[in-house]
C-alpha cells in the first residue's frame, strides 16, 4: 500500500497532502538567518535579542516584525 507519511485521510479514503505550516525566520543585516520556526511569537522573541533583525515569512519574504533593538550605526 505504501507510506502515508505527511498525508491526511479524507472520509472517502483518499489521501491529500497535509498543509505545511508557514515558517518564519530571523534575518540579520547581511542576510544571515540564525533561526527558523513555525511559531511567529517564538521567532519574534528571538529576533528581539538581536540588533536590527527582522522576521519574515519564508514563503513570501514579507517582513512581519522588526527588532525592538537598533544598533548605534542604524540610528545615526
Amino acid at each position: 500500500m505504501g507510506c502515508n507519511c505527511g498525508k491526511n485521510r479524507q472520509a472517502n479514503g483518499n489521501t491529500v497532502a497535509a498543509a505545511k505550516p508557514e515558517t518564519y525566520e530571523v534575518v540579520l543585516p547581511g542576510g544571515k538567518v540564525p533561526f527558523k520556526h513555525s511559531a511567529l511569537e517564538t521567532v519574534k522573541v528571538i529576533a528581539n535579542r538581536y540588533d536590527d533583525a527582522v522576521v519574515r515569512e519564508r514563503s513570501s519574504g514579507r517582513i512581519v516584525h522588526e527588532s525592538t533593538k537598533t544598533s548605534a550605526a542604524a540610528s545615526n
